[in-house]
């Protein structure tokens, strides 16, 4: 009788301490957000402009003669509905402009696109980084002969 007994209180014990709940939480492994999550529900605002030539940078930063200081604290906002909202920020360039303006947005090839008002004469931007915090989109042309490649960084607030 004494063999069954400690084997039953073995048996108890063994299954009643050998269960962690810390290690099923530990093997249950975080979502990685979505491309779609990274992006939406942010206001992005732009914190920096590089313009390279014939792989040469030719411009970096916040340039007033490109964007000037009244744009550098407008505020992008993506929805996941597709609605994109522009805000003039806190200082407007010309004050009878409105607030706030409403466009749309998607993503194209893959995820690996921005495009802004979709359709035929659709602006497309490539995306470079959209890590949740930063956003960098970009794209090239050829001008005269030229290689024109850009890329705007934006930093969610």
């Amino acid at each position: 009788m004494k063999p069954l007994k400690y084997s039953l209180i073995a048996l108890i014990s063994i299954s009643l301490f050998s269960c962690d709940k810390d290690d099923d939480a530990a093997q249950i492994a975080p979502a990685t957000p979505t491309n779609t999550e990274k992006l939406c529900g942010k206001n992005f605002i732009v914190t920096d402009f590089t313009v390279i030539q014939n792989g040469v940078t030719v411009l970096t930063g916040l340039d007033t003669n490109l964007i000037p200081a009244c744009e550098q604290d407008n505020i992008q906002r993506f929805e996941t509905n597709g609605f994109l909202t522009f805000d003039e920020g806190a200082t407007k360039c010309d004050p009878t402009d409105r607030q706030t303006e409403t466009g749309t947005w998607a993503f194209y090839d893959s995820e690996t696109k921005l495009i802004f008002e979709p359709g035929p004469d659709a602006d497309t931007s490539d995306i470079i980084t959209n890590d949740g915090t930063i956003l960098i989109i970009g794209g090239s042309f050829i001008e005269m002969g030229d290689t024109i490649e850009f890329r705007q960084t934006y930093t969610a607030q």
